[in-house]
């Protein structure tokens, strides 16, 4: 379960106690909560940046004088977007750059077996997109071998910055750009800007290909990036770059008038991932190749390839994710750590990041998975907003070999040996400085109420797109709702249900996360809701559309919960914990009979039975009855020792086993830890 935390009003400086305007449209007042301004500016003058000059007079001369010109770029999405674009428009100045992207054995960055193979092809200048900036060893090594070095790169600058002939990065502290979040692909178009000396003519010929390599940086999509995504996203269906249009027809998008187009979110998950699946699982320069032919034919072919390759990573995303279910099901006392580490044997490095996401979605849990060689961890973290994973991994430092990143998405390698010390550091580190962890957020744009839900407010959120980094799909809380009736789409895959708001009026929710029989609220239960909103056309009729990202009994005491909950995890660790709180985590017979009845009653009606009920619909009953969620996970730990019951805790799901003998509640060690607690003997 997610905290759910209203976003506080963002004032304007000038107006301290200015509030959102409720009779302004609905766009309007997310803006001013916010406090992101989302008009359409302009790209900014791109000789503001540092070294700009420098670079194109650089650049120019070795166009004229018909040098060699190399692009390094990386294997990322927003890299090798980057290096097609600066190689595009070299090749359209006269230029022959050669291309390089080194694989992920060779590592990230400049590396010196790739420049001396540079240097032996008569490199003159070498360009670096989307890396470079951490390159002080490198960059001096390329200055040994008399070859210029332009870095362009968007990564946070260190004290030591490489001894380049020009470094172009907004983060740079003596930059003069406004703008410092530009994606590596979003450097390399101000970079082309300025040699051309045109900022709308360069946008209009690369916004197609910069919206991707954008959107799949993660970067935030506000000001210069939310031009060039928004700008790109209008041409697209237009590109005349012969692989993204195969690119984007093999990822299911006509491209045709009347149908929908792509956004920032269905590039995210469908176009960007199939140009890091090249990177990920054979080379990225497949992908590279893709977007520089003019070859339709070829074209047909890496599109196909990158295909394949993102199935395959979806299948080894998956695998991965299986083993874990499996050590978790196995230890459950892993989902009890403040930050879970995993380790296995042979995890393709190229994915952990996104299982690492996967892994805090699904578990609401800061965590870092490691892939083990048997010599070598490779590693990604990610983290929730409160838990900052850098002070962490300096901690672990002395058993790291290398690691990098921000607060919550980090990398790490280390020796296989230190496995060991690593989770034990990170034990360590995470209950000194935080005895109670932050929980995962939704964060809501604002409450809503009967009157807000009309065509024309609704419309108005149309023009906050691009939704993405930065600025997400706006979340609004309805409350007091009560369910009026369910019904079951793709044969009880989803649902939809409606729901009476308070105040008058019916409105109609669509839930793609849950099967209708695991949906824990039936028809008459009063809910809070948290929706994201659209307009839906039928038949030319036009309404709002409501979306569910979550749910909860009305007036649920979310304190109450999360106090709880950190209650029932240091029991688990085998902490010591409030007195108070044990007393109140202590289960009567009476507390047990409660659950075993709900779950008696389940089995009787065929619910029980089977794949089991899913805990939610237990515990909003059993939270109904006056059971705190402690308490109710300790009588289900002692009635899952006993063998009453079956927990699936992967599947969050509970089964009462039918037949099984009687159980002596005196028999539960779990019962009997909890009275020594009480009684000081624990």
């Amino acid at each position: 379960m997610k905290r759910w935390n209203i976003r506080p009003y963002i004032t304007d400086q000038s107006d301290s106690t200015a509030a959102p305007n409720s009779s302004a449209s609905l766009a309007s007042q997310v803006t001013a909560i916010r406090g992101i301004d989302i008009k359409d500016g302009e790209i900014s003058e791109p000789l503001l940046m540092a070294d700009m000059e420098k670079a194109v007079e650089i650049i120019k001369s070795a166009l004229y004088e018909g040098e060699k010109i190399a692009v390094f770029g990386d294997y990322d999405c927003d890299g090798v977007i980057g290096t097609v674009i600066l190689c595009r428009y070299l090749a359209a100045q006269g230029g022959e750059p050669l291309r390089y992207i080194p694989s992920r054995d060779e590592g990230y960055g400049l590396n010196n077996d790739a420049v001396d193979s540079l240097f032996e092809k008569g490199v003159k200048l070498i360009i670096t997109v989307d890396n470079g900036i951490s390159c002080v060893e490198e960059a001096d090594y390329i200055k040994e071998k008399g070859i210029k070095l332009i870095i362009t790169d968007h990564h946070t600058v260190h004290e030591l910055m490489p001894r380049a002939d020009a470094i172009i990065n907004p983060k740079r502290p003596d930059d003069a750009s406004p703008f410092k979040e530009l994606a590596g692909c979003g450097v390399v178009l101000k970079l082309i800007m300025a040699l051309e000396g045109d900022i709308e003519g360069v946008l209009e010929q690369y916004a197609d290909l910069a919206a991707v390599g954008t959107v799949g940086d993660v970067v935030p999509l506000l000001g210069e990036n939310r031009i060039i995504v928004k700008h790109g996203l209008n041409v697209i269906p237009y590109t005349e770059n012969i692989g993204l249009y195969k690119l984007f027809r093999q990822s299911g998008f006509s491209l045709e008038e009347n149908d929908d187009r792509p956004t920032a979110s269905s590039l995210s998950f469908t176009v960007c991932p199939r140009i890091n699946a090249a990177g990920r699982f054979a080379h990225a320069d497949k992908a590279a190749e893709l977007l520089l032919t003019e070859n339709e034919e070829l074209a047909d072919l890496r599109s196909a390839e990158l295909l394949e390759l993102n199935n395959h990573r979806r299948n080894v995303e998956n695998e991965i994710m299986e083993q874990i279910d499996i050590m978790v099901a196995q230890n459950p006392a892993l989902l009890s750590e403040r930050v879970m580490v995993l380790v296995g044997k042979g995890w393709h490095h190229g994915v952990i990041g996104i299982v690492s996401t996967r892994v805090l979605s699904k578990w609401g849990k800061p965590n870092i998975i490691l892939s083990d060689d048997g010599v070598n961890l490779r590693g990604s973290a990610r983290s929730v907003d409160g838990f900052s994973l850098m002070p962490l991994l300096e901690h672990c430092s002395p058993y790291l070999e290398r690691f990098g990143g921000h607060v919550k998405a980090a990398g790490l390698s280390a020796k296989s040996e230190n496995a060991d010390d690593i989770i034990r550091e990170v034990k360590a580190y995470s209950k000194l400085h935080y005895p109670q962890m932050p929980f995962d957020v939704f964060y809501i744009d604002k409450s809503l109420v009967s009157a807000d839900l009309s065509l024309e407010n609704v419309e108005s959120l149309a023009s906050l797109m691009p939704f993405g980094e930065g600025n997400p799909i706006p979340l609004f809380l309805i409350q007091n709702c009560v369910i009026l009736s369910k019904k079951p789409l793709k044969e009880g895959k989803f649902l939809s249900f409606n729901v009476r708001l308070e105040g008058g009026g019916v409105q109609k929710i669509l839930h793609f996360t849950s099967t209708y029989s695991d949906f824990a609220f039936d028809v008459g239960q009063s809910v809070d809701v948290l929706v994201t909103l659209e307009i839906n056309e039928y038949n030319s009729v036009r309404s709002v559309s409501a979306r569910l990202k979550d749910c909860r009994p009305s007036r649920f005491e979310q304190e109450r919960y999360f106090a709880a909950l950190r209650a029932y995890e240091s029991l688990k660790r085998g902490e010591e914990i409030d007195p108070s709180l044990a007393c109140r985590a202590l289960p009567e017979k009476s507390d047990i009979k409660i659950i075993y009845d709900i779950l008696r009653l389940y089995s009787a009606i065929g619910n029980g039975g089977g794949n089991g009920v899913y805990i939610d619909r237990i515990y909003t009953e059993a939270a109904a009855k006056g059971l705190n969620y402690c308490k109710f996970r300790v009588v289900l730990d002692a009635l899952s020792e006993l063998g009453l019951i079956e927990h699936d805790i992967i599947n969050k799901k509970l089964r009462l086993i039918p037949d099984a003998a009687k159980a002596d509640l005196s028999n539960s060690r779990v019962l009997a830890e909890m009275r020594g607690l009480m009684e000081g003997k624990v």
